[in-house]
């Protein structure tokens, strides 16, 4: 029998939590509004009126205001952030607005359209002393981090990416899809030496499959292959080293020693990427000194697809 059992609780208090606004509630916006309700308070959501995402809100988050109204969003004093998930030609308008209200700002990936719409809306994020952060999920997985210790000690030869899928045929391919590769070759190795479109080639839209060739510093090679025509789901990294070829799929690691006939788990992420990034941001967010790194990755991604256009 156990005596004097203690139950320690953990009380958060809300009051002092930073307080959010959420622009979009489609499929994105709600895993948003999920994984950031869980860390920090979700004050009020705004969308274009969408009756079902409206009714999902209420129902699934009854504590959350809705408005569809984004101006009473930019206006609520009470709320710190403003986060940002709507189609791709609204976020530099809705980011200025956000920034000129004195809002710190998350947006997801790209910061906007244009190099110079992005450069912009750094200055005034800089002028105004606000965080912005820009959601490039990939560089928030576990396994991004293992491969960087990985190449600290085994030299990174070649880097080869495989995206395919079926959708998004409304928006642009480079900036929705090929950025994601784009943020995480920036990350590893710095901007491209040289990049070159192989293929591109528009069946539903304009542009739906592309194939790139970068050379990066070090001479060390990358190639970049996004189908969004196909039937089977699959986002593959292969990372070629002096020493070993690693596949980074999804949330695992696998590892071959180019002897052995096939690939062994090394490493499988604990957390979804979302999760960290979320968490990443409230941090930043409560840091003393604002942190541009995140927009200025944004920046430089979106400097590479201007040059591919």
């Amino acid at each position: 029998m156990i005596k004097n059992l203690q139950i320690k609780t953990c009380v958060i208090d809300m009051d002092k939590m930073k307080k959010l606004g959420i622009i979009g509630i489609g499929n994105w916006g709600k895993n948003l509004i999920r994984d950031m309700s869980k860390i920090s308070c979700v004050k009020k959501c705004s969308s274009l009126g969408n009756s079902k995402n409206i009714s999902w809100l209420k129902k699934k988050y009854p504590s959350i205001q809705h408005t569809c109204n984004l101006k009473e969003i930019f206006d609520d004093k009470e709320i710190d952030a403003v986060i940002i998930a709507t189609p791709i030609n609204t976020h530099y308008n809705l980011v200025k607005k956000a920034l000129l209200a004195k809002k710190h700002v998350f947006v997801e990936k790209p910061l906007s359209s244009t190099l110079s719409n992005a450069e912009e809306l750094i200055k005034i994020a800089k002028k105004n002393n606000r965080l912005l952060f820009v959601g490039h999920i990939f560089i928030f997985n576990e396994i991004l981090k293992k491969i960087i210790q990985i190449s600290k000690r085994e030299n990174i030869t070649h880097v080869n990416f495989v995206w395919n899928k079926f959708g998004t045929f409304d928006e642009d391919i480079f900036l929705n899809l090929v950025s994601h590769d784009l943020s995480i070759i920036l990350t590893l190795f710095g901007k491209p030496k040289k990049i070159k479109l192989v293929n591109a080639f528009g069946f539903i839209s304009k542009c739906d499959i592309v194939t790139l060739i970068l050379e990066l510093p070090n001479n060390k090679k990358c190639q970049i292959h996004v189908n969004r025509c196909s039937n089977h789901k699959q986002k593959h990294v292969t990372i070629f080293t002096q020493k070993n070829i690693y596949i980074w799929d999804d949330h695992r690691l696998y590892k071959n020693n180019k002897k052995s006939s096939s690939f062994g788990l090394v490493f499988e992420s604990k957390h979804t990427p979302l999760e960290t990034e979320c968490k990443e941001f409230i941090k930043r967010l409560n840091e003393s000194k604002i942190s541009f790194e995140s927009a200025n990755l944004a920046k430089d991604v979106i400097q590479v697809i201007q040059k591919l256009k």
